[in-house]
């Protein structure tokens, strides 16, 4: 390739860019799409497995019994990695109206909603002074809940204990999500962030590989950044940042 060839190639670029930029939407649509069309031979699929189990379950024996439950089990994972697809395929799309949000009042209503969960494993949740910020409410909380809810669920043996908190640094606010869970290796500490990933079997703990990744696309989209720092033995804690004066790019959004 000669000089002039680089320089024409190089002049392309932000119009191969730009024009990708354009699809996005598109391919959300589709994903969209396809996620819902997913949904309606999986119940099809739910439907008659649960049938079986209850009309059946008598005359299977027990190697029967546990290809039934094997069905069972691959059909709840399926609904809820296509419900995690969907969300993720979401984010950022659409309308969005963008408010004066109160993280206390967001973590608040997170720690409501992961009761259960919270109350199973006796987690202890410590959360400093957060600001308030202009965002998307929906989003906000998807944030904190994904990434509270994997602190309570990667604990291990250990009783949770997490801590939320907040740090002013010059245009931006740094948040921290620190547990003492079981820790996260140097070498998987970037791709557990990436669509489908997943370090451990479904076994094992529950998910679909999704839930980091949802965290991500809400992050970028406010021209943030997120990131893991783990000893990778114990405990690890989940950064990220949101800009102080952010401020909604797309035609879609409002601002109430």
């Amino acid at each position: 390739m000669n000089q002039d060839e680089i320089l024409t190639s190089d002049q392309e670029q932000p119009e191969i860019a730009f024009s990708a930029k354009d699809q996005l939407p598109d391919l959300a649509e589709f994903t969209s799409t396809i996620v819902h069309d997913l949904q309606a031979p999986l119940r099809s699929l739910t439907m008659f497995t649960e049938l079986l189990a209850e009309e059946y379950q008598d005359k299977l024996d027990e190697k029967g019994q546990q290809y039934l439950d094997r069905i069972c089990d691959s059909g709840s994972r399926m609904q809820g990695l296509i419900e995690d697809l969907l969300t993720y395929s979401c984010a950022g799309q659409g309308e969005q109206t963008w408010i004066i949000v109160d993280l206390n009042q967001v973590v608040d209503q997170v720690m409501s909603d992961l009761e259960s969960a919270i109350a199973e494993t006796n987690a202890e949740i410590t959360v400093k002074d957060l600001p308030q910020v202009l965002i998307n409410p929906r989003e906000i909380h998807q944030l904190f809940q994904n990434l509270i809810e994997n602190a309570i669920k990667y604990s291990g043996a250990e009783t949770p204990q997490i801590e939320v908190t907040a740090i002013a640094q010059e245009q931006e606010w740094l948040f921290a999500i620190t547990d003492n869970g079981i820790g996260i290796a140097a070498e998987f500490q970037s791709q557990i962030f990436d669509v489908f990933q997943r370090l451990h079997p479904a076994d094992v703990y529950s998910g679909s590989g999704m839930g980091l990744a949802i965290c991500k696309k809400i992050v970028k989209r406010y021209g943030g950044n997120i990131w893991v720092e783990s000893a990778g033995v114990k405990g690890s804690t989940f950064y990220f940042t949101l800009p102080m004066n952010t401020r909604p790019q797309s035609p879609n959004a409002k601002v109430t």
